[in-house]
């Protein structure tokens, strides 16, 4: 029997609500030359079941509780495939998906990265947004990941030519949480990416993702922070020999985190513009500017108030004045 062109990788923990619909939106496939791996990491509940119902239709394979990007990494040394396929265990693949982007990988004729625009479905299925995700030019597209524009959720859709990852590696077991977004970035350094605008992939939205974990923070101010430590000048800026241009990039990525005014991307701005400063003092007068529009913006209903409440004393001030005449 010939090897399959794509081997579909589905991780899954205790999956038991949706694996059963991701296996079957697999299966559903108008492109039919596929493998199927469900690595089950550790499941306690009905996921082994379920699983082995579908029979030779899937290729089940389990391990002990180790992480999404363990499973995703047991999946990638089982496959045999050509071109690599993630999904989700509680997220679904559209009909067309696979022959869609196979179609587009062939086109490039160079190992490369493909990924669909989305939507998202609530745990009924119910179509709550649909996002396009546009492509950016290759030299803005890790500072694009890394500043969570569209692009950045083009690893929920990530089907890529299996030897991609002789050069770039596994998914980093370290992580928990941020795995996913860390081999987006290391392949948008290393190979092209090609889009296929149609909304394939169905991403449900669920109180169970990770990014809603306590642990999630902690990782992802860390993960941001060494991805932007190691931004190349050329993946700074398009003038990477100018130290304002580089410094004036670094403010950009700032102003995009400072705007999200959370503990974490306040952090991090703070970091990004003491490094802007550092490739180029002349970045001062920007940064200064932007500080200080972030401090009225942020203080804007105090001095409102304060504002409403000197002019109310005065008011009554000036009529307690006028009754005492």
């Amino acid at each position: 029997m010939s090897n399959p062109t794509v081997s579909v990788v589905m991780p899954v923990y205790n999956g038991e609500k949706y694996l059963r619909l991701a296996i079957e939106s697999v299966l559903g496939q108008t492109f039919r030359d596929f493998e199927i791996i469900v690595v089950d990491d550790g499941s306690t509940d009905s996921t082994p079941s379920i699983a082995r119902a579908f029979g030779e239709q899937v290729r089940y394979v389990t391990q002990q509780n180790s992480g999404c990007g363990a499973a995703v990494n047991h999946g990638i040394r089982t496959a045999r495939g050509r071109y690599f396929a993630w999904l989700s265990y509680d997220d679904l693949f559209a009909p067309e998906k696979l022959a869609e982007q196979v179609r587009a990988l062939e086109r490039v004729g160079a190992p490369a990265v493909s990924y669909t625009d989305m939507k998202w479905i609530d745990t009924e299925g119910n179509v709550l947004a649909e996002r396009e995700l546009p492509l950016p030019a290759r030299h803005e597209l890790v500072k694009a990941i890394l500043l969570g524009e569209p692009v950045s959720f083009a690893g929920y859709s990530l089907v890529c030519d299996l030897c991609c990852f002789e050069q770039v590696g596994y998914y980093d077991e370290t992580k928990r949480h941020t795995e996913d977004a860390d081999m987006l970035l290391r392949l948008a350094r290393r190979f092209p990416f090609v889009r296929v605008p149609q909304m394939l992939t169905l991403a449900r939205e669920h109180d169970t993702r990770v990014s809603r974990r306590p642990t999630f923070e902690a990782e992802a101010r860390t993960f941001y922070g060494e991805w932007l430590d190691a931004l190349t000048p050329a993946e700074l800026s398009e003038s990477p020999d100018s130290a304002l241009a580089r410094a004036m990039s670094r403010k950009e990525i700032a102003d995009v985190f400072l705007r999200r005014d959370t503990k974490m991307w306040t952090a991090l701005a703070r970091a990004q513009y003491r490094k802007a400063l550092a490739e180029s003092p002349l970045a001062l007068p920007a940064v200064l500017g932007t500080l200080f529009f972030h401090f009225l913006r942020s203080h804007r209903q105090f001095y409102r108030l304060g504002l409403r409440s000197y002019l109310q004393r005065r008011l009554d001030h000036r009529w307690e004045g006028s009754r005492s005449r």
